[in-house]
């Protein structure tokens, strides 16, 4: 199982890290929440798509899970693993999606603080099931108002969850140099956040200790840690 592959990946010399992506919520077993926790390579973070906080649209996408097992899945894995981060994907606008659907969107991920979400407006594609079972009424102009406040409250909870981390020092994976100043490398830690970093000029694929001195709800920004 995924798990039993991880514990080998684990193993082998010279790898740095193991970032899987994307297990469905129904097959997070007590395994994999465990390797997640207890192999040293393998990052504490976690993509786990939802789509949408409502059960009543995760029927009509056929998702084959609640809202409801998908919060008790991730009690359980906060749980176990407290500094784990977490990100996921959420459609807004689906064919169906109530006033009332869509702010049990905005609550799951209230209660969830994700560290990163990828979103996207409902869009039919021809031959899918969506498209042959459910006309797409919603007017995009819902869909567009819809995705804003979702991406509103998504920026407030990262600008927090980044606030958090200044002060604190991270082993980032170093990228190489960054878009913006050729001066500064970056690189991401083991939860997936971006961090631009000043200090000697290294080769990519290193890992280096940054001390983290401030936060943008996208990335954040420090300096190299001398050993």
């Amino acid at each position: 199982d995924l798990a039993g592959l991880l514990s080998l990946l684990d193993n082998i010399d010279g790898l740095k890290r193991i970032r899987f992506t994307s297990p469905h919520p129904r097959h997070v077993t007590g395994r994999l929440i465990s390797a997640l926790r207890d192999l040293p390579k393998v990052c504490k973070h976690l993509h786990l798509p939802i789509q949408s906080g409502s059960t009543r649209i995760l029927s009509l996408m056929r998702r084959r899970h609640t809202r409801e097992h998908y919060l008790s899945l991730i009690t359980r894995i906060k749980n176990q693993i407290p500094d784990i981060a977490l990100s996921t994907d959420i459609i807004v606008g689906f064919p169906g999606e109530t006033e009332q659907d869509f702010q049990e969107t905005l609550d799951l991920i209230k209660q969830v603080q994700y560290n990163n979400i990828f979103s996207f407006k409902y869009s039919e594609r021809p031959n899918t099931l969506a498209a042959q079972r459910i006309p797409d009424t919603t007017p995009e102009t819902v869909k567009s108002d819809r995705l804003t406040k979702l991406q509103k409250l998504q920026k407030s909870i990262q600008l927090k969850l980044n606030n958090a981390m200044i002060g604190q020092t991270h082993e980032v994976l170093l990228e190489g140099r960054s878009r913006r100043r050729s001066y500064e490398q970056t690189g991401r830690t083991q939860g997936n956040t971006i961090v631009n970093f000043s200090g000697p000029i290294l080769t990519p694929g290193q890992l280096v200790t940054v001390a983290i001195r401030k936060a943008t709800a996208n990335s954040i920004w420090g300096q190299t840690v001398t050993q």
